[in-house]
């Protein structure tokens, strides 16, 4: 027991460690005396006053270490109870994560819904395994969904699931985030967004990735994004009907790759955007998949780090 408990604080045992003070501190008293005694002119046979002098000066060196030894035992204490402390931090934090996960498996939206919100408030708490908890939120997106497109405005339930799973990441995503997830991965591969507002989130670092995601109408809006940095990757998307606007986007930084990309139906913009810096690069866009292309301002020349199809 008090090895394991040792191995978890990164201490020595306890008698280890006080046997080993003890010894440092003969060691002193020896060397304190011998000090002292060199010092008084190394008498031959010293009087009782000095003897005594010198007895309780090395008595009060060894006192100092005794000192040192209960400071010793209160440090340790104070350790061992930060380690319990903080493994009761983490065993509280796995139930709760524990918690969420059955919620988001319920087969009730409402009970998804709340597991959910479970799981990014843990993410916004636990720095360590944040990207887990992100992992989580992107894999239920992932998760194979065909919406009703018959249904009234565009929405179901399942849409206002995802829809709110892709809020809560766009919320600490935006500049003044309380708790910001910038710089994590967000693999939204093959996702189907029929409506998300991506507006005005930053991307400093990490991967946003839709690669082969589906676009199957609505509005998905990355209006007033600004990539600074990190890398999104519309590889593969399929954007096939709705809309999905970049207007007034900001592209100074980073990468925000389509290859492979299908313009085929509804509405792509980048109206007002800027491109002062980074790369967009539709280049490689699919050659039969570009029927409907990308709305942008008119200019004589594509400005910087904007690549076309034939470019």
């Amino acid at each position: 027991m008090t090895s394991t408990r040792s191995r978890t604080t990164g201490l020595w045992p306890i008698r280890r460690h006080l046997v080993a003070v003890v010894l440092i501190g003969l060691g002193v008293f020896a060397v304190a005396t011998v000090l002292l005694w060199v010092a008084l002119g190394a008498p031959a046979a010293p009087g009782p006053d000095t003897r005594l002098d010198v007895i309780k000066i090395a008595l009060s060196v060894v006192a100092g270490v005794g000192g040192v030894v209960a400071l010793v035992v209160a440090y340790r204490k104070q350790r061992i109870g930060e380690v319990a402390e903080a493994r009761e931090r983490v065993k509280v934090l796995n139930e709760r994560f524990a918690s969420a996960c059955a919620q988001i498996g319920h087969e009730k939206p409402t009970v998804r819904l709340a597991g959910m919100y479970a799981m990014a408030g843990l993410a916004d708490e636990w720095a360590e395994q944040r990207q887990v908890c992100i992992d989580v939120l992107c894999a239920y997106l992932r998760i194979p969904y065909e919406p009703a497109l018959d249904s009234p405005w565009y929405h179901d339930e399942e849409t206002e699931v995802r829809f709110s799973i892709t809020s809560m990441i766009s919320d600490r995503l935006r500049p003044g985030a309380p708790v910001s997830w910038q710089g994590h991965e967000f693999n939204l591969l093959r996702v189907i967004l029929r409506s998300a507002d991506f507006a005005d989130i930053q991307v400093t670092g990490g991967r946003l990735l839709f690669s082969l995601a589906r676009f199957p109408g609505g509005w998905t809006s990355f209006d007033g994004m600004h990539v600074s940095g990190g890398e999104v990757w519309f590889g593969g998307a399929d954007f096939i009907d709705g809309r999905v606007t970049f207007d007034n986007a900001e592209l100074s930084g980073g990468r925000v790759r389509f290859e492979g990309a299908a313009f085929t139906g509804g509405e792509v913009s980048f109206r007002g955007a800027k491109f002062t810096g980074g790369e967009v690069d539709l280049s490689q866009a699919g050659p039969d998949g570009y029927t409907r292309p990308p709305v942008f301002d008119q200019w004589e020349t594509p400005p910087p780090g904007l690549l076309l199809p034939g470019a």
